[in-house]
């Protein structure tokens, strides 16, 4: 077995970092270009004038790298493929909806608790992008709420 030299031993442990290295920064450039959001659902108070119905929220947060429209928010069933969606969202800022979140930046939908679909129950919030992107979220606030329901 032929012996190594430390300079071909220094020189392959560069090349292994320069490798791993490289593959770093590749799957950093291909997660900067993907869509990501946080989906939180929870219970709502309502003080002030609010109305006493609006007791359930949707926190959406886009935690991408660049600006993406949230424009469909709601609720999958279990052992079914349908959905509902919030069709009167409400805002405490009042702004427009479809709502462009810049990144880092969230928006809270409130609405009032979900109900269950043709018996079946709720098994998670969901936000969709105006791209198609949809993800799901779930918390305990949301399993309460489904089981009282």
């Amino acid at each position: 077995m032929a012996d190594i030299s430390a300079f071909q031993a220094a020189t392959l442990a560069i090349a292994a970092v320069g490798a791993v290295l490289g593959f770093i920064n590749t799957w950093r450039a291909v997660d900067q270009n993907r869509v990501k959001l946080k989906v939180a659902p929870a219970h709502a108070i309502p003080y002030g004038s609010a109305p006493q119905n609006i007791r359930f929220c949707v926190q959406v947060t886009n935690l991408s790298q660049f600006a993406v429209t949230v424009d469909d928010v709601g609720f999958f069933f279990h052992g079914s493929n349908r959905h509902s969606s919030i069709v009167n969202p409400m805002f405490t800022d009042n702004g427009p909806w479809p709502r462009r979140l810049e990144p880092r930046s969230s928006v809270t939908v409130y609405s009032e608790p979900p109900r269950s679909s043709n018996g079946h129950k709720i098994k998670c919030a969901f936000a969709r992008t105006q791209c198609g992107y949809t993800k799901t979220g779930n918390s305990p606030a949301l399993r309460q709420v489904a089981n009282e329901r």
